[in-house]
């Protein structure tokens, strides 16, 4: 009886296990460090952060499990590229055909939320 007690949960890990590789695997996101805007711009994002939705054209949002800290490092040194602009209308970064008005992180606690407006 423990053995089949033991055999059960084995499996139903395993079955987790299995399940949490597949979603990161099929999220286009998490292995690289470019996404793709909906017009065709490439967008820094740390690695392994998981994309989860775009809203208005405009705003991507992702989810890490890296620190605070390092996002916003690994995120500076890619805005050290950009030109920082301000007319009466707007606000931002500009790199050639690439507008980022900004990056936020929001520490949830267990993980981070990035949000890029573009």
């Amino acid at each position: 009886m423990r053995n089949k007690k033991i055999i059960i949960i084995v499996i139903i890990l395993t079955i987790l296990i299995v399940i949490g590789f597949s979603t990161l695997l099929s999220n286009k996101t998490f292995f690289k460090d470019t996404y793709i805007g909906m017009q065709g711009q490439k967008i820094y994002i740390p690695k392994y952060s998981f994309f989860k939705q775009e809203c208005c054209m405009t705003v991507a949002e992702f989810h890490s499990l890296r620190s605070e800290k390092y996002l916003k490092k690994q995120i500076d040194k890619y805005m050290s590229g950009f030109e920082y602009f301000e007319d009466e209308h707007t606000y931002g970064y500009k790199k050639e055909d690439l507008f980022i008005q900004n990056y936020t992180v929001v520490n949830k606690g267990l993980y981070r939320t990035i949000f890029i407006t573009y």
